[in-house]
């Protein structure tokens, strides 16, 4: 093993247990979840372990080699992951109280409109498809970067209608004023 895959393998362990962490304290902040929501929630983990799977062995193949010098490479995904994911803790400690891996609000719940969701909807998803998206260049196969992103942004976008449809039927109106002037995921994009 490189020392550049040592470190890969724990940065991901690292946010794999940081992830594990905040699942844990959100389920016990929201017990009466339903049980869709929490099927949503190991969808989601089922596919990024897919995904990373499948990534990682088409990476060993070489069908598709990124045109960039492995050191390059890494110098640009590595601050990108870090960058992810700090994104996603910015958008989990914005939230407080009201955030969770399940799809759930509560009765006192409270559209939050600052810190990173003044600009985007979904902060958290949009950390997370950065580090994803960082992780696969890092592999260096086009087809494995592509194999480890698209699986995942697909869940995500049908996890984000869900929420969104949620979030309407539980603010109204002040929901549907704050999605006219925010973006869904990507700023200038999406």
């Amino acid at each position: 093993m490189t020392s550049i895959q040592l470190f890969w393998l724990i940065l991901g362990t690292g946010w794999a247990m940081v992830e594990l962490v905040i699942a844990a304290k959100t389920r016990v902040k929201f017990p009466t979840t339903t049980q869709l929501e929490y099927r949503s929630e190991r969808l989601i983990w089922l596919v990024v372990a897919f995904a990373l799977l499948i990534s990682l062995s088409v990476k060993q193949m070489h069908w598709v080699t990124l045109p960039i010098e492995t050191m390059s490479r890494q110098m640009i995904a590595i601050p990108f992951f870090i960058i992810g994911l700090a994104v996603r803790c910015y958008a989990v400690y914005s939230l407080g109280q009201f955030f969770s891996t399940s799809v759930a609000t509560k009765d006192k719940h409270l559209l939050i409109e600052n810190g990173p969701y003044q600009f985007i909807r979904h902060p958290a998803y949009t950390g997370l498809l950065i580090s994803f998206f960082a992780a696969g260049l890092a592999m260096g196969d086009g087809l494995a970067l592509l194999a480890l992103f698209c699986p995942i942004a697909y869940v995500l976008a049908k996890r984000i209608r869900f929420e969104e449809q949620c979030l309407s039927e539980h603010f109204g109106k002040p929901y549907g004023d704050y999605c006219l002037h925010t973006w869904k995921l990507i700023p200038w994009l999406y």
